[in-house]
């Protein structure tokens, strides 16, 4: 990586996509160019994703729990209650939430992050030129002991799978936008 950005990679054309016949996401740092990143392993639903350009980032039902590779990392990510967003893709009330995360760059372990989950309706996305309905999911987002505020967004499909995703995984670093070009076989 050069500068934050991935060098050498433009955005995935969906030719470049359907040439690898493995599971794949799309990843954008911020306004960066996008990059395809690979299904490595599949640990109990904890999905580890990784490229060439010595990233990886695993995800828990389309949420970021861990990056590596990056010039700003997460570290870990736990919710002692659930991950609420496929909750909120289904329910009509907002769902607040806390959950911990480690930055080891900064020091900082087990920061809390108070969240508030909200299904924001219909939305459908386009993904490498196919339309997919999902309904779209807020999740905003403080901390307190950081001095950091976000909000979130993730789209789920009909099949509770998050399509997309915009996720900010650490606050000195642009967030990070996902998206499933090649979904992981269904057991």
């Amino acid at each position: 990586m050069v500068g934050g950005q991935f060098d050498r990679h433009t955005d995935i054309a969906l030719k470049q996509a359907a040439s690898v016949p493995y599971a794949t996401l799309g990843v954008r740092v911020g306004d960066g160019p996008q990059m395809m990143i690979v299904l490595a392993a599949d640990e109990t639903g904890d999905k580890l994703w990784t490229s060439k350009a010595r990233l990886a980032i695993t995800t828990r039902n389309g949420r970021v729990l861990r990056t590596a590779g990056l010039l700003r990392n997460v570290d870990a990510v736990s919710f002692p209650g659930g991950d609420p967003v496929l909750a909120a893709a289904v329910g009509a009330a907002p769902i607040e939430t806390t959950r911990f995360v480690d930055f080891w760059d900064l020091n900082r372990f087990s920061v809390p992050l108070h969240c508030v989950a909200v299904s924001r309706g219909a939305d459908p996305v386009t993904i490498l030129g196919k339309s997919i309905a999902t309904i779209r999911v807020e999740e905003s987002c403080e901390s307190s002991a950081m001095n950091w505020t976000f909000t979130d967004s993730f789209w789920v499909g009909t099949s509770g799978m998050v399509w997309k995703s915009i996720q900010h995984t650490h606050p000195d670093f642009d967030p990070l936008e996902l998206e499933v070009f090649r979904p992981p076989a269904q057991p």
